[in-house]
């Protein structure tokens, strides 16, 4: 095993880390529908944006746990055409922020769809592209599972590293929830020198165009973030996750994967469970360094390890809970070193000032001995890195949300979100 400080990677697509000392704390413990063809697709309804209603709530019953809404993918997306579209204000870090204007970046002109789909339109889709007039049905659509002919799952394609989709609910989720869904089959690269699931040569551009993207290709597999999720730049999606599980096929490696045995350099199709350490700053872009779960435990503050690794044709169930100020992190499946098993992770986010937990003012109250006045100095002044009081509701998002990386295809089945009925 090589010395922890090769751990730490700038300019990672989907990692982070930096020279920062371990926190002083404990570390944290280790605790099918019928299927159906797909429905005719409606006429192309206009680009929408973001909605930030009311979550979907569970039918009248019993305290406790209770289904609020689910996806199957039975019937085929909403058709829509990608538009023209202004680039999203969405902060310092956006597309256009002013963090890439004192670096004297223009974005590209770029084309978005942004649909709302699912009973009561409870889940959105958004695409973007730099190819005018391209349909949704070139990113995303609802395909035969490629495990089983008789189910119908959603497929989301990048064919170039400048597509991008993402689903997100349409409504932020309450402060107590259980989202799950299938994820698998994935071809987003293989972390092997070469191609790495790219034509060759293309670069990270125009935020961070001397990057080779080829370097780095993966997906999302579940992830909550303080934001709305849609496509941006890689940077931007790094300042404002909370809890992820994602993959990152990268070459050289740039983090270690628990082989049953010992950490070993190797990405190639790992699997990481990470939390985002807010406790300290990280840099302008990476964003927050990470704890992640590896080897039964969760690893110091800036090591970047590996749960196990993923097998291209397998489904997997992932699960990511919020039950008050705690995170619990679950991944089912059969694996490259651990065989059939269920990876689960839970993280006090109060404790271990898991970067942006508080979701409610209560929690923010809580949230006192997290809160950081400070701000880069590449960014105006008046962006806290934790704001005083501060309260993000949060949002669940996967699929492929970079901009300027990662080209290739993962499917999506059977999502569900449970809410706590009282």
């Amino acid at each position: 095993m090589r010395a922890l400080p090769m751990l730490l990677a700038a300019g990672l697509a989907c990692g982070g880390g930096g020279g920062h000392p371990a926190p002083t704390g404990p570390a944290p413990s280790e605790p099918s529908p019928t299927p159906s063809e797909p429905s005719p697709a409606p006429a192309d309804p206009a680009p929408a944006p973001p909605t930030t209603g009311q979550p979907p709530a569970p039918p009248p019953g019993a305290p406790g746990w209770a289904v609020a809404a689910e996806e199957h993918f039975d019937a085929a997306l909403p058709a829509a055409t990608l538009t023209s579209a202004p680039t999203p204000d969405d902060g310092p870090f956006g597309d256009a922020g002013v963090f890439f204007q004192r670096k004297g970046v223009t974005p590209a002109a770029a084309y978005r769809a942004t649909v709302p789909f699912s009973t009561g339109s409870w889940l959105t889709i958004e695409s973007y592209t730099l190819r005018p007039g391209a349909p949704l049905s070139r990113f995303a659509d609802v395909a035969v599972d490629p495990a089983d002919p008789s189910n119908h799952v959603l497929r989301i394609r990048s064919p170039e590293h400048t597509d991008a989709t993402v689903v997100r609910p349409s409504a932020a989720l309450p402060a107590r929830y259980r989202v799950s869904l299938r994820v698998g089959f994935a071809s987003f690269g293989d972390g092997k020198a070469g191609l790495n699931g790219y034509t060759g040569g293309e670069k990270a551009g125009p935020w961070w165009p001397a990057d080779d993207a080829t370097g780095q290709n993966g997906f999302y597999w579940l992830s909550i973030l303080d934001h709305v999720p849609r496509p941006h730049n890689n940077t931007w999606i790094h300042h404002h996750r909370k809890v992820v599980i994602d993959s990152d096929n990268n070459y050289p490696p740039w983090l270690e994967l628990w082989n049953g045995q010992d950490f070993v350099w190797n990405a190639e199709h790992p699997v990481t469970m990470i939390a985002l350490d807010g406790s300290r700053p990280g840099d302008e872009k990476t964003g927050p360094p990470f704890f992640t779960y590896s080897a039964g435990a969760w690893q110091p503050s800036g090591a970047i390890r590996a749960v196990d690794a993923y097998l291209a044709d397998t489904w997997y169930r992932v699960t990511i809970e919020r039950d008050g100020p705690k995170y619990t992190l679950t991944v089912s499946g059969k694996f490259r070193f651990g065989g059939e098993r269920t990876y689960t992770a839970t993280i006090d986010a109060a404790a271990h000032c898991v970067f942006h937990y508080p979701a409610t003012p209560e929690e923010a109250a809580g949230a006192k001995g997290c809160e950081d006045a400070g701000t880069f100095d590449s960014i105006a002044p008046g962006n806290p890195r934790w704001e005083a009081g501060g309260v993000w509701p949060e949002w669940f998002v996967f699929g492929d949300p970079h901009e300027n990386y990662y080209e290739g295809e993962v499917y999506y089945d059977d999502v569900v979100l449970e809410t706590w009925r009282s």
